[in-house]
C-alpha cells in the first residue's frame, strides 16, 4: 500500500496537485492525463459546489476546472440547447440578472484607465458571491486544479464593460469595428492589471487566456467585412516598422469591393477571382504587412498575460486558448502564427477541436462564405476538396459536402490537429486538446441541438491522448454537456492515463 501511494503522489506531483479525481484506480501509471472541463460560474453556483463537482469527478473523471473569471462575452441562448440530465437541471439565460464579473478585483487598480470592470450591483442574481474563494477549498480536497478562464469580449456587448468602446478597433471607413484594438496601450494595461489582480488574489493553479477573433484579411476575403483595425495606435506601430498605412488602407479597400461584388451577384473578374486577389496582394504587399502586425500584437498580449501570471506563481500552469477558427480553418492565421511561435510564452497551448460541430460549421460558416467571394473559381464541392487537401485531412473518410450540416468531422479530425500542435510546440508546452460535444448549432431563429454520440466522443478523446496531447478539456460549456457524453469523456481519460 505505501508503494502504491507513493506511485500516485509521482504521478500527481507531475501536475502539481496532491490527489487525483475520480475513482481510487483513477491514476494507475506516473504519466498523468490532464482531464479539464471548460464551466461558468452560474452553473456551479446553480447546481452547488460541491455538487457540481462531485457530479464531474464521478462521471467524468475531472481533475481541472476552467472556470470564467468574467463573462462579459456571452448572450443568452435558449433552453432546448442545454443539458436536461445533470444533477439540478442547466437554467437558461434569457431572462437572468447574472453579473459578468464573477471574482472581486480592486477597482482603484483600474482608476485613470479609459476602461475598467463591470461594477457590483446588489440587485444581481449571485451578486454577493466570489466565485474562486469559494472554488479553492472544496478543489483543493478533491485534487481538482482551479483555472481561471479569461476569454476577450467583442463590441456588441460592451456596455457591459466601462469604457470599453473607446479602445476599439476602427475599421476600413473609420466607423467602430468589433473588438478592442490589441495595440491600444489602455486595453493592453486593463488585461495586465486584470490577470495581475485575479493571480494575487486567488490560490489557483493556472491560467488560461484567449481572443477569438482573426485578422483583416480573413474578415475580408471570407466574410466580406470590412477589415480593421485603422486607428491611431496601430498606425503607429506599422509606420514604425516601415508600413505605409495609407497604401495598406487602399489594398484592403479594393479586396473590399472585390469581395461584396462578388457576395452581391456580380460579374467576376476576366483573369478569375483568385488571381484578382493575388493582383492586390502584388500590389499592395503592405495588406499582409499589416495582417502580420495585427497578430504580433496579440501574440505580445499573450506573452504579457504570461509574464504577468508566472511572476506572480511561478509554478502556475499558464496558456492559450486557441479558438475553432484559428485551430482548423483559418489558413492566414495559420501562416501567420505557429505553434512554435505559441510555446515561447505559454505553459500549455489549447486548440479547440470541435469534431461534430465542425460538419455545419465547415458548411455554413467556411465552405458557403468563402465560394461566394475567394473561392469564387470553384464549386462547393471543390471547395471542399480544397479544404480537406490544404489541412490535411483524408477525403474519403470525411463528410461530403451535402451531408456536412448533420454529420461532424470523425475523431481522425482530432488524431491530426493534435498531432500538429504537439509537433508544432516541439515540447516547449503542453498541449491540451479541446474536445467538444453537444456543442449547439447556430441557425437563423438562434441555435439549435447538435447532439453527439457518446461512442465518437471517447474516440475523439482516446485520439487526442494518443496524438501526444498532455490533457483534453470537456468543452464548449458545461451546461450544454449531457451525461453519456460526460462519462464517455470520463472513461475515453480514465482508459488514457499513461
Amino acid at each position: 500500500m505505501r508503494h502504491l501511494n507513493r506511485r500516485r503522489f509521482l504521478c500527481n506531483a507531475a501536475l502539481g496537485v496532491s490527489a487525483m479525481a475520480g475513482s481510487g484506480a483513477f491514476c494507475a501509471v506516473t504519466k498523468p492525463v490532464l482531464a479539464g472541463v471548460q464551466i461558468s460560474p452560474h452553473s456551479l453556483l446553480d447546481e452547488g459546489v460541491e455538487r457540481c463537482l462531485d457530479f464531474l469527478q464521478e462521471h467524468a473523471a475531472i481533475n481541472a476546472l476552467f472556470c470564467y473569471s468574467q463573462t462579459y462575452h456571452m448572450g443568452t441562448r435558449p433552453l432546448n440547447v442545454l443539458a436536461s440530465d445533470h444533477p439540478t437541471p442547466p437554467r437558461k439565460l434569457d431572462g437572468r440578472n447574472l453579473p459578468h464579473q464573477w471574482v472581486r478585483l480592486p477597482g482603484a487598480e483600474f482608476k485613470g484607465l479609459a476602461v475598467g470592470h463591470e461594477r457590483a450591483d446588489p440587485g444581481r442574481e449571485y451578486a454577493a458571491r466570489d466565485i474562486f474563494a469559494e472554488l479553492a477549498e472544496p478543489c483543493r480536497r478533491r485534487g481538482i486544479r482551479l483555472y481561471a478562464r479569461i476569454l476577450e469580449a467583442g463590441m456588441r456587448r460592451a456596455a457591459r464593460i466601462p469604457g470599453y468602446s473607446r479602445v476599439g478597433t476602427v475599421d476600413l471607413d473609420g466607423e467602430p469595428g468589433q473588438g478592442p484594438c490589441w495595440n491600444h496601450p489602455e486595453y493592453r494595461e486593463w488585461v495586465r492589471i486584470t490577470v495581475r489582480q485575479t493571480m494575487m488574489r486567488y490560490p489557483l493553479d493556472g491560467l488560461q487566456y484567449g481572443a477569438e477573433r482573426v485578422g483583416p484579411l480573413s474578415d475580408v476575403l471570407f466574410r466580406g467585412e470590412k477589415p480593421e483595425c485603422f486607428c491611431e495606435h496601430c498606425r503607429d506601430r506599422n509606420g514604425k516598422a516601415g508600413i505605409d498605412a495609407d497604401r495598406a488602407q487602399e489594398g484592403y479597400r479594393q479586396l473590399h469591393r472585390l469581395m461584396r461584388g462578388l457576395a452581391e451577384g456580380g460579374a467576376k473578374p476576366a483573369d478569375g477571382v483568385f488571381a484578382a486577389v493575388l493582383r492586390v496582394l502584388m500590389k499592395y504587399p503592405e495588406v499582409l504587412a499589416w495582417y502580420e502586425q495585427w497578430f504580433r500584437a496579440d501574440s505580445e498580449i499573450q506573452a504579457m498575460v504570461y509574464r504577468e501570471a508566472k511572476a506572480l506563481r511561478p509554478e502556475a500552469d499558464v496558456g492559450q486558448h486557441v479558438d475553432h477558427q484559428r485551430s482548423s480553418w483559418d489558413i492566414f492565421y495559420r501562416a501567420s502564427v505557429s505553434y512554435a511561435d505559441m510555446a515561447a510564452h505559454n505553459d500549455f497551448v489549447k486548440p479547440i477541436l470541435y469534431h461534430d460541430i465542425l460538419g455545419p460549421r465547415l458548411r455554413e460558416w467556411v465552405i458557403d462564405r468563402m465560394q461566394r467571394r475567394v473561392l469564387g473559381d470553384l464549386s462547393k464541392e471543390l471547395s471542399l476538396d480544397l479544404f480537406y487537401a490544404v489541412f490535411g485531412h483524408d477525403r474519403a473518410t470525411q463528410p461530403s459536402y451535402a451531408v456536412l450540416p448533420k454529420r461532424g468531422l470523425s475523431p481522425e479530425y482530432v488524431f491530426r490537429e493534435t498531432r500538429r500542435c504537439v509537433a508544432g510546440v516541439a515540447g516547449g508546452a503542453r498541449v491540451y486538446a479541446g474536445i467538444g460535444f453537444d456543442v449547439p448549432q447556430y441557425v437563423p431563429s438562434g441555435m439549435e441541438p447538435f447532439p453527439s454520440d457518446p461512442a465518437t466522443t471517447a474516440l475523439a478523446t482516446r485520439r487526442a491522448l494518443e496524438a501526444g496531447a498532455a490533457g483534453v478539456v470537456a468543452s464548449r460549456e458545461y451546461d450544454e454537456m449531457s451525461l453519456p457524453n460526460l462519462k464517455a469523456f470520463g472513461r475515453a481519460v480514465s482508459a488514457g492515463q499513461r
